[in-house]
Formats: structure tokens, sequence, C-alpha cells
């Protein structure tokens, strides 16, 4: 099923996942490199990120947050081609790290080198980052894509409970 929706090729050719969240102070966004995969039917995006972060403090209870992935603009307004959504965000449970750890190494293997085998002083800051960092995954409720390589401003959107 996965492979077969519009989106889906999009979220695999692409690493950079915009999260937008909001607190007291107003809302902010950051950009995360991520790996994506389908579990019970519905798309989920693995990212790291740091507990201290604003994207992450500023998560409500519920984990609500707004995610977008935009293929990188080539000059031609035509092939603008991206997705919006809206989802929650879950520290993932020690449980799945193996699972999270596989999906994200296989799409960031040079991310894993430096981790596991840090050469220089900057990768091993890179690697004690990691181990401190918390892995995290979005799962969109709300898919929206707009492509306008079809009509201008199309958009599809797909809906996940």
């Amino acid at each position: 099923m996965s492979s077969d929706l519009p989106f889906w090729e999009l979220l695999q050719s692409e690493s950079v996942l915009t999260l937008a969240t909001a607190d007291t102070i107003g809302s902010w966004s950051a950009p995360v490199l991520y790996a994506s995969c389908y579990i019970e039917e519905k798309p989920v995006l693995y990212f790291l990120s740091s507990h201290s972060s604003r994207h992450i403090k500023n998560l409500p209870t519920n984990g609500a947050a707004a995610a977008s992935v935009y293929a990188s603009y080539q000059g031609d307004w035509q092939a603008i081609k991206g997705l919006q959504m809206q989802g929650v965000i879950n520290e993932v449970d020690q449980s799945q790290t193996l699972h999270w750890q596989s999906i994200y190494f296989a799409r960031f293997p040079e991310v894993a080198e430096i981790i596991n085998n840090p050469t220089t002083e900057q990768q091993q800051k890179i690697a004690s980052a990691f181990e401190r960092s918390g892995k995290f995954s979005f799962t969109p409720s709300l898919i929206k894509l707009t492509d306008n390589s079809g009509r201008f401003a199309e958009r599809n959107q797909w809906t996940f409970d």
C-alpha cells in the first residue's frame, strides 16, 4: 500500500522534515533529518532531537505538531512539490529503539559511522550528543500533497486514524 500512495516517493527521496510547534511565547519551527517507514498502514517519520530543543519542549501533552517536507526548488515553479502534515510527536519507547535505529541508520549510514567510529574530536562530540539525544517519531494524521507539475496548486490529501 505505502508505495502506491503519491506522497510516499517524496517522503523517501527527501531527508529534511520541518517541525512546527507552539507554546505561550509563540510558534517555532525546526528542521530535522528524518527516515520514514510504515507501521500498521500509517507512515511514521523518525528523527533525532535534543530534549531541551524548543520544538520538543513546546510540545503539548498530546504531542500535537505540524510538519512539512518540500523538494528543493530548481527554478521551475511548476515543479514545486511538498507535503504539509499534522500529527503527533512521541518519544520512541525503549523497546522500539532498535527498530528506530535500523530505519534511521539505513537512511543515514554516515551518521551511524560517525557515532560508531568517531575519528576526530568533533565526531566524538557528535557521538556523545547522539547518546544524550531523544529518538522521536512523527506520525501524521493528515498529509496534504501539493504538486504543481499537474494543475497549479493541485492538492491531494490523506487521513490516518
